[in-house]
C-alpha cells in the first residue's frame, strides 16, 4: 500500500498493484449521464507545501514530504513497453487507435493489433540491418496516424530511440536534426513529406532508408533506388517482411532513453532533449494522481476517448497518449486539417481533449460571433446564462448541471460532441477571460499545466477544485520546485520570486551531443533551470511572470522584459496575440497585436463618439484595424489596463499595428509549442515596426 497526503494534511491510502504482470481487478465503470457527472471534489487549503531550509523547495500537497512519484501507481508499468501491455489488459483488448475515413466515420485498431504490428515492424527493421538498442536512433516525420503510433512501439519493443521531427519545422532545420542525431532511417507519413529529404539526400550521408506510411496511388519499388545510395520502402512491405522474420522483443529499462524530443528553438537551433521511459511515465503518473487517485474521484477507463490532433513530436501530446493507454482508453486521430477540428470532434465525440490557447481563443471567438448573429432574445439569454455561470465560478463552484447548461449551453456541448469530461490546456498563457469562459461553457472542467520539454511538459498542474485564474497550478506529484535569485532583473527567492527550477523523475538526462548546454541547464544538484521567472502566490500556486533571457535596453538605459508586458496585455479581451518590441535607439515600446475583432466591435458600439460607433458598424475588418482613430482607442485601452496591472510608463506601448492575421508556427513566427520566435517576428514586421516609430517621431 502507498500513502499520500489528503485534505488538510490527512493521510489517505491508495491501492496499488505491485505484482509484476498481475492483471488488475475489473474497473468500476459508470456509463451514460452518470459518467459525465462531476464528482464531489475535495479542496485543499494550499497547492503546495514548503520544505524546511533556505532553498524554500515546494512539493505537491498530494504526496508526503520527499515521496516524489517515480512511476505510475499500479506498480507494474516502468517503461512504455509495459504501458502497452497494461493497455491490452485494462481495455480487455479494446479499441485503441482510430482514424477518420472518407465517409466521416472512424475505423479502429485494437490494442493487440498495434502490439502485433509493432513487433512486425521492429522485426523488419532488424532484418534490414538496423541494430536494436538505444545506440540506434530513428526519425518519424509527419502528423499523427495509426502507423506513427505503431512505429513508436516498434522502436520501444527493441529499445531503439525515437526522434520525432515536427511536421511544421522548416526542412533545413530538420536536416540539421538528421545530421546531428545521425539518423539512418526515417518514417514519413506521406511520399510528399519525404521528397525534400530524398532530393537533398547528399546533404545527409547517414540517412539511407526512407519508409512511407501512406503511398496513395504512387507505385514505389521497394528497396535501393536506381542511381542513388538510398532505399525506399512502403509500410505494407515492412509488415510482410517482419511477419516472415519475426524476432523476439528486447524491451528497454526504465532508465533507457525513450525519445530525443527537440525543443522549439525560440532563440536558435532546436536542442535534442533526451527523456527516459521513467521521465515520461513519472510525468504521466502526476496527471493520474492529480485526477484519479483519492481524494480525487474522476473515473477514466476504456470507455474514454481522446481526440488527438497535436503533433506527436510535442511532449504534451506524448503525455496525453500515455495517459490514455494507462486507462485503456481510445485515441481518435483528427482528419489532418486543423481548421476542421470541430468537425472531427463532432464525429468522434471524445471525452478528453487537449487544447492549446490558440484553439481555445478560436472557439471563444467562434461562439461569441455566432451569438452576436442571433436575435436580441438569444443574445440576452446567452449573456444572462454566461453571467450566472461566471458568478458561480467566482464563488468557487464548478457545476455543469444548472438550468443554464440544459437550456442555453447544450448546443455548445453538442458542438464538441456532447461527451466531454475533461479539457486540458498548456504550452502558452491563456487570458483570464478565455480561461473562465472555457471553464463554464463546455460542460466539463478545464485543467492548465506548465512545463518544458526538458521536464516532460507537466511540471505544474491545476487542482480539480480550483476556479481561480492567473497561475499554472502547483508542483506535479513527481516534482520539486524552487525559485532562484535573478539579481540582474531584481527577482529574489526570499521574496518568492525567481527563476523556476525543477527536480525529480520528469527531468531530462541532458541534451543530445551538447554537454555545454546540458551543464548550463542542469546544475550539480540535479535542478533544471528553466529560464522562466515565477512567483509563488499565497495559496502555494505558481505564476509565470517573466523570461530570464528575453529583455532588452531602451535608449534611456532601462531594461524591459517584453514577455512580462505581453503576459499583462494578453489578459485584455481585445488581444488574441501580441508581440512587444523596442529599439535601443528609442525610448518607448511598440506592439503588433492580433486583435479580437468581435470584442473590438463591441467596444466601439459603446462609444459616445459617433464616428467611432459608426466605424464599428460599417467598416470591414481590414478597414477597422487600419483606422488611425481606432488604433489610438485600442492603445489607450491597453495602457489603462496595463497601468491597472502594475506596468510603469516605460513598460507601456506607445504605438501599435493591428491585424487579424494570426501568428502561426507554419509561418515561422511561433515555435511548435506556440512560443514567439522574436527574431523571426522582427524580420517579418521590420517595415511595420519602422513605420510605427516614424509615426511617433
Amino acid at each position: 500500500m502507498g500513502k499520500k497526503s489528503g485534505r488538510d494534511g490527512q493521510v489517505v491510502k491508495l491501492s496499488l498493484y505491485h505484482s509484476k504482470g498481475r492483471r488488475p481487478p475489473p474497473l468500476k465503470r459508470k456509463m451514460g449521464k452518470d459518467r459525465r457527472k462531476l464528482p464531489e471534489i475535495p479542496k485543499f487549503s494550499t497547492y503546495s507545501k514548503t520544505l524546511p531550509g533556505e532553498e524554500r523547495i515546494h512539493e505537491s500537497v498530494l504526496i508526503n514530504e520527499g515521496e516524489l512519484l517515480q512511476s505510475p501507481p499500479d506498480g507494474t508499468v516502468t517503461t512504455l513497453y509495459d504501458l502497452l501491455k497494461r493497455g491490452v489488459l485494462v481495455s480487455e483488448n479494446g479499441e485503441f487507435v482510430g482514424e477518420r475515413k472518407k465517409d466521416g466515420s472512424y475505423s479502429w485498431l485494437r490494442y493487440e493489433q498495434i502490439e502485433s504490428n509493432a513487433q512486425k515492424i521492429g522485426s523488419a527493421l532488424l532484418r534490414m540491418g538496423v541494430r536494436a538498442g538505444e545506440s540506434t536512433r530513428i526519425g518519424v516525420a509527419g502528423i499523427n496516424c495509426p502507423e506513427y503510433i505503431t512505429t513508436t512501439f516498434a522502436l520501444v519493443s527493441y529499445s531503439i530511440v525515437i526522434t520525432p521531427l515536427y511536421h511544421n519545422y522548416k526542412v533545413d532545420i530538420l536536416k540539421e536534426i538528421v545530421k546531428s542525431c545521425e539518423l539512418e532511417v526515417i518514417f514519413f507519413d506521406t511520399l510528399d513529406r519525404a521528397r525534400p529529404f530524398i532530393e537533398s539526400a547528399h546533404e545527409m550521408p547517414t540517412l539511407k532508408k526512407y519508409i512511407i506510411f501512406k503511398t496513395a496511388s504512387e507505385n514505389i519499388p521497394n528497396g535501393p533506388q536506381k542511381d542513388t545510395n538510398i532505399e525506399i520502402y512502403e509500410w505494407s512491405y515492412l509488415l510482410k517482411l517482419g511477419e516472415a522474420h519475426l524476432t523476439p522483443v528486447t524491451p528497454p529499462s526504465p532508465t533507457s532513453t525513450y525519445i530525443i524530443c527537440h525543443t522549439s528553438g525560440t532563440t536558435g537551433q532546436p536542442k535534442g532533449v533526451k527523456l527516459t521511459h521513467r521521465a515520461l511515465l513519472g510525468a504521466m503518473a502526476g496527471l493520474y494522481v492529480q485526477w484519479c487517485v483519492p481524494p480525487h474521484k474522476f473515473i477514466f477507463d476504456k470507455h474514454d476517448t481522446y481526440q488527438s490532433f497535436l503533433s506527436p513530436a510535442h511532449i504534451y501530446e506524448q503525455l496525453m497518449q500515455c495517459f490514455m493507454m494507462y486507462i485503456g482508453g481510445r485515441i481518435g486521430i483528427y482528419g489532418g486539417d486543423i481548421n476542421k477540428i470541430v468537425d472531427d470532434i463532432q464525429a468522434l465525440r471524445p471525452t478528453i481533449v487537449s487544447f492549446v490557447p490558440r484553439l481555445l481563443n478560436k472557439l471563444y471567438e467562434r461562439i461569441n460571433s455566432t451569438v452576436q448573429q442571433g436575435n436580441f432574445l438569444k443574445r440576452l439569454l446567452f449573456k444572462t446564462a454566461l453571467k450566472a455561470k461566471l458568478k458561480l465560478l467566482s464563488r468557487g463552484q464548478l457545476r455543469y448541471d444548472t438550468i443554464w447548461d440544459k437550456l442555453v449551453f447544450k448546443k455548445i456541448h453538442s458542438m464538441l460532441g456532447g461527451q466531454l469530461r475533461l479539457v486540458t490546456t498548456g504550452g502558452a498563457p491563456l487570458t483570464a477571460q478565455v480561461m473562465n469562459f472555457s471553464r463554464v461553457i463546455y460542460g466539463c472542467p478545464l485543467f492548465e499545466g506548465y512545463g518544458q520539454t526538458e521536464c516532460s511538459a507537466a511540471g505544474t498542474l491545476s487542482l480539480p477544485f480550483d476556479t481561480q485564474s492567473g497561475h499554472v497550478g502547483g508542483p506535479a506529484a513527481w516534482a520539486q520546485i524552487k525559485l532562484v535569485d535573478v539579481p540582474e532583473l531584481k527577482y529574489f527567492s526570499v521574496e518568492d520570486r525567481g527563476e523556476v527550477c525543477f527536480r525529480g523523475a520528469g527531468v531530462m538526462t541532458g541534451y543530445y551531443n551538447n554537454d555545454d548546454a546540458t551543464t548550463e541547464a542542469i546544475d550539480e544538484q540535479g535542478w533544471l533551470h528553466t529560464g522562466d521567472i515565477g512567483m509563488w502566490l499565497p495559496n502555494g500556486s505558481l505564476r509565470i511572470i517573466d523570461r530570464k533571457k528575453h529583455f532588452f535596453k531602451l535608449a534611456q538605459g532601462d531594461y524591459v522584459s517584453p514577455e512580462q508586458i505581453e503576459n499583462v496585455y494578453h489578459q485584455h479581451p481585445l488581444v488574441n496575440q501580441i508581440f512587444v518590441d523596442g529599439w535601443t535607439t528609442k525610448s518607448f515600446l511598440i506592439a503588433i497585436i492580433v486583435t479580437n475583432v468581435v470584442e473590438l466591435r463591441a467596444l466601439l458600439s459603446k462609444q459616445t463618439d459617433q464616428q467611432l460607433k459608426s466605424a464599428g458598424e460599417n467598416l470591414s475588418n481590414e478597414e477597422l484595424l487600419s483606422d488611425k482613430n481606432i488604433r489610438t482607442l485600442v492603445i489607450g485601452e491597453l495602457r489603462i489596463f496595463g497601468a491597472s496591472k502594475g506596468l510603469n510608463s516605460l513598460e507601456q506601448i506607445k504605438n501599435a499595428y493591428l491585424t487579424n492575421e494570426e501568428f502561426t508556427a507554419e509561418a515561422g513566427l511561433l515555435t511548435p509549442t506556440l512560443k514567439i520566435r522574436r527574431h523571426h517576428m522582427r524580420e517579418k514586421f521590420q517595415n511595420i515596426i519602422k513605420k510605427l516609430y516614424e509615426e511617433e517621431s
